[in-house]
């Protein structure tokens, strides 16, 4: 029995990013955007249990913190359910796309987070999808 254990566990803490569409191997720069044809339910799930924990690790570890200290408020902001999640969040630091930041955490998100969140979306996120311009 205690072989199950396991897999048991691996399955239950695994990525939910399987039912998200994965990016087309034929062109690497572009993805099929499946995120703009997701149901608000649909992309809240997305949301919760596949975008988040994996990114809040990921957030973490460029922390070096013991515990994600991330919450769907962090990147839509307080007003995350009047605002209906709508992105991007005014509240967060404006970027000039002709002028991104050039520092540690810029460099962590344009190389790791975007990246990943595109991944796990399953569309082509960029600086200006959640910080406006």
């Amino acid at each position: 029995m205690k072989r199950f254990v396991p897999v048991l566990f691996t399955i239950a803490c695994g990525s939910h990013a399987a039912n998200v569409a994965q990016p087309s191997r034929e062109t690497p720069h572009a993805r099929e955007d499946t995120w703009s044809k997701l149901s608000f339910e649909e992309r809240h799930s997305v949301m919760t249990f596949t975008v988040l924990p994996n990114i809040a690790r990921t957030w973490r570890d460029f922390k070096h913190t013991e515990y994600p200290e991330m919450t769907c408020r962090t990147c839509h902001g307080q007003d995350a359910e009047a605002v209906s999640y709508r992105m991007p969040n005014p509240s967060l630091a404006k970027i000039d796309p002709a002028h991104p930041p050039q520092n540690e955490i810029a460099t962590f998100m344009k190389t790791k987070m975007v990246p990943e969140m595109s991944e796990l979306a399953g569309a082509d996120v960029g600086c200006n999808t959640c910080h406006p311009k």
